[in-house]
């Protein structure tokens, strides 16, 4: 797990470069179809309800490879099949190879790829530091079903949102998923009493998101 460690590292000092500066050109959408590749082009899911996606419009994002090429596409994060769709001469592909892939920058939200961390995937980078924070989202597939007695017509195929699920990542060491405070304090208890206390003095209660955030960015600061 050390290389998931040295890469994070990597990753925040890009990070923090960019919130300096703003990249003043960027590599071609062309060259950047053809690196990615295996790409396919993206069905639509007309006939099922809910949506896929974290935001269904596509917003610009600059997309950071690995060989430091950033480019600036249309793009949007299909949860469910877990892919970044972008659009290029009106025709939306999938990222075919997110291997290349630094990081994402999709408005406000920073998305990186780490095959480390279950079956692989994008994960949003929550905080960076000596400890890590990462939000994995999950979209699941309720396929359609037939008539029931009670309510007599057709259930049609729809999405639901699924539970979000937190890692955190210290130095290296294996990522662990977040499941309450007790197991986040546990993992992080170096400074077991200082977030205790934080923890009570905050009142928090639970491992949301914000309260995740709050969490890490003390430990760091500590």
């Amino acid at each position: 797990m050390k290389n998931l460690f040295t890469y994070l590292i990597i990753l925040f000092c890009l990070t923090s470069q960019i919130s300096i500066a703003q990249v003043d050109s960027y590599a071609d959408g062309y060259f950047f179809h053809r690196n990615s590749l295996p790409t396919k082009i993206v069905i639509t899911y007309n006939d099922i309800e809910g949506s896929p996606y974290l935001y269904e419009e596509f917003s610009d994002a600059i997309i950071y490879s690995r060989d430091t090429q950033a480019v600036k596409l249309p793009l949007r994060y299909n949860i469910y099949t877990n892919e970044m769709e972008y659009q290029l001469d009106g025709t939306t592909y999938t990222i075919g190879n997110p291997f290349i892939i630094n990081k994402i920058i999709l408005g406000e939200q920073v998305f990186v790829y780490l095959k480390f961390i279950g079956k692989g995937g994008y994960f949003e980078l929550l905080e960076t530091g000596k400890c890590f924070l990462v939000q994995k989202r999950s979209i699941k597939y309720n396929p359609p079903e037939g008539p029931k007695a009670i309510q007599g017509t057709n259930i049609p195929p729809k999405f639901t949102k699924e539970p979000d699920e937190y890692y955190i990542i210290l130095n290296d060491s294996t990522p662990i998923k977040v499941e309450n405070l007790k197991s986040l304090l546990n993992a992080l208890s170096d400074q077991k009493t200082s977030l205790e206390n934080f923890i009570e003095k905050e009142k928090i209660k639970n491992v949301k998101r914000e309260n995740l955030i709050q969490i890490i960015k003390y430990y760091n600061s500590l």
